[in-house]
């Protein structure tokens, strides 16, 4: 991305994090935007995006009790516009794929526009902000389609939600991966969804296959959705891509659950697949989606972009 973008991002998070301060006020005592952006950023090896470390919490109680929950959006926004800045000054995306970065700067300019203004996504305990603030902590990684957690692992509960003989295939299908963690998992953000479409999903994969070069600690990569149901091949084939192209590249698709929250996530948003819950013709299930490292790099390999 030119530079004259990134001086552009980098002024305008300045600029917003200085209105939303300054009309802020003053800050309860020991309170910052810098403070509180570290204290967000020291988490464990293993803990997931959405943990927000207690000490962060405190000081946006603290900013809420003393300018009320308005205030709260207004210091999480500095905050925002803040953080984003200075991870594009910090040098710090110099150390990921130049592939992760280009997505990366991409969010970062979204983030310094998002911040002009309060919203109610703007919530400690909102999943649009913990998104948000994990890419700008680096707890989160741009990767077009995507976000990835490199903080994860796969539950070992995956292997008791059919019966032993699945059971014993799935765990056989984990160990082939190397074991149950540290994997990449990935994250649709709602914030961003230019890049959800199947090349923007192919560059997901592509960023994966680059990040295991820089931390190959990590064994592969994993999601869970009602998307990847083998069912959509039939009544959603558009969607089919989402499966079939990681399955083809080698992935494993293992069955988690049926009905619940699923129902929601699969029929609001299409009528048709609606219609036939409706009539008893389908029942959304979610499935996990768990690609080994290697057969990933392989994939990448035979498709660049």
């Amino acid at each position: 991305m030119p530079n004259a973008d990134l001086t552009r991002f980098v002024a305008q998070a300045r600029e917003h994090a200085h209105e939303a301060l300054t009309s802020l006020g003053a800050l309860p005592e020991g309170v910052s935007v810098a403070r509180f952006i570290a204290d967000y950023g020291k988490v464990g090896e293993m803990v997931h995006y959405v943990t927000v470390p207690d000490a962060a919490a405190e000081a946006v109680r603290q900013v809420e009790a003393a300018h009320g929950a308005d205030g709260a959006k207004t210091f999480l926004r500095a905050a925002l516009a803040h953080g984003a800045a200075d991870l594009l000054e910090s040098g710090r995306l110099d150390a990921l794929p130049p592939r992760i970065v280009h997505y990366h700067v991409k969010h970062m300019g979204r983030i310094a526009g998002a911040t002009s203004a309060n919203a109610d996504w703007m919530n400690i305990k909102g999943d649009l902000f913990h998104k948000d603030f994990g890419l700008i902590t680096l707890r989160l990684f741009a990767a077009a389609a995507q976000l990835l957690d490199i903080r994860c692992g796969i539950p070992r509960s995956i292997l008791f939600t059919e019966g032993a003989l699945a059971s014993v295939k799935k765990g056989q299908a984990i160990m082939q991966m190397g074991g149950f963690k540290p994997y990449v998992q990935i994250h649709t953000h709602l914030s961003d969804l230019d890049d959800f479409n199947e090349e923007g999903w192919n560059e997901c994969y592509r960023c994966c296959a680059e990040l295991y070069e820089t931390m190959p600690q990590l064994l592969g990569m994993f999601g869970a959705s009602w998307f990847y149901d083998p069912v959509l091949d039939d009544i959603s084939p558009r969607l089919a891509y989402l499966r079939k192209i990681p399955q083809d590249g080698g992935a494993h698709v293992l069955y988690v659950s049926t009905g619940g929250d699923h129902i929601d996530n699969a029929t609001s948003t299409s009528p048709s697949r609606r219609k036939l819950y409706e009539e008893g013709k389908y029942m959304p299930k979610s499935y996990m989606l768990a690609w080994g490292k290697r057969e990933q790099i392989d994939w990448a390999k035979r498709n660049p972009r």
